[in-house]
């Protein structure tokens, strides 16, 4: 799976843009260990939801 590339829906990339600069890499790589490991390759806007509530002290929204 290394050589798997997630795409993400635009809206689920735009909030996790507006999330802290630092932490943006570490939530992403999150979301999409998460996303992967469900068998998927495509991060959708339900993805990011629930990771919100995991990471509730950043802005997603």
């Amino acid at each position: 799976m290394a050589d798997t590339r997630i795409t993400w829906d635009p809206e689920a990339d735009r909030r996790i843009k507006r999330s802290p600069f630092l932490m943006r890499r570490f939530i992403r790589k999150r979301i999409e260990d998460r996303v992967v490991g469900r068998g998927r390759n495509h991060v959708t806007e339900a993805d990011v939801d629930e990771s919100a509530g995991m990471y509730r002290q950043y802005r997603f929204k």
